[in-house]
């Protein structure tokens, strides 16, 4: 995966997140001491804390409000991870081992879910540290990123809900970056989302509109490890992007789909 100027990335898209200084993500301060070097190939959530504890809320005000929202979040990606109602199952035509959902959540809003399942039990931490990394390569989709025209900024968020399941998620707040061409989005599935506002100083080529600006309603990943191994549910609701797509031929559409690479 390429190295772009990414501070937090949602690592199973096929879009560059483009962000600076003040983007925002929240997770508790570790209590030891996070200049221990992991003797694992992968790196500790210690040592991916303090690599990028820059990135954390420092404003009270907006740490009291970030909290909530992905409090919200977290809530809601768990249920959507859990849960099957609405969901319309989708043949994947590239990897049957991978298992592809979409259900309509309102009139012109989607929410896709992935499933992937690993036989290893030892996976679990490895996959989580993957994810939550913002350094590491995507470790479910080796494609390549070859232009960075596309962008959001997001909260982030990492909560063990217990000794074996942990949900991370991601959500974009309402943000002004001064992009002349974005327009007014509203969260359709994160409610708490569209009061929390504040302003990026952006990038030129955010100012001057020459990137495209996508909006996360709710993203993020349920992993959870098993007596058989490691499952990692990915939900995503972007409005302006897609993972899964739909598999056309001659101009004929079926129930067929593919990851988009």
């Amino acid at each position: 995966m390429n190295k772009f100027y990414i501070q937090i990335v949602l690592l199973l898209l096929s879009v560059f997140l483009c962000v600076n200084n003040k983007t925002l993500a929240t997770e508790p301060a570790p209590e030891e001491d996070t200049k221990t070097k992991s003797k694992n190939s992968y790196a500790t959530s210690e040592e991916i804390f303090e690599k990028n504890k820059h990135l954390l809320c420092t404003n009270p005000k907006e740490i009291n409000e970030a909290v909530e929202l992905m409090n919200d979040a977290v809530k809601h990606l768990e249920m959507n991870a859990r849960n099957m109602d609405g969901y319309k199952i989708c043949e994947n035509i590239i990897n049957r081992n991978v298992n592809l959902y979409i259900k309509k959540h309102e009139e012109c809003t989607y929410i896709e879910k992935i499933d992937y399942a690993y036989d290893s039990f030892d996976k679990y931490p490895e996959i989580i540290n993957d994810i939550w990394d913002p350094d590491h390569a995507n470790p479910f989709n080796a494609g390549d990123v070859k232009s960075r025209h596309i962008y959001f900024y997001a909260l982030a968020t990492k909560v063990e809900i217990s000794q074996y399941d942990t949900i991370i998620a991601y959500v974009s707040p309402d943000i002004n970056d001064y992009n002349p061409y974005a327009k007014k989005y509203e969260n359709k599935i994160i409610e708490k989302a569209n009061s929390f506002k504040t302003d990026i100083n952006s990038e030129d080529d955010i100012r001057k509109g020459i990137l495209r600006k996508v909006f996360v309603n709710l993203s993020g990943y349920y992993i959870q490890q098993n007596k058989i191994g490691t499952n990692a549910t990915y939900i995503e609701s972007i409005d302006g992007h897609t993972s899964i797509q739909h598999n056309c031929f001659c101009g004929k559409c079926r129930n067929r789909y593919h990851i988009r690479k």
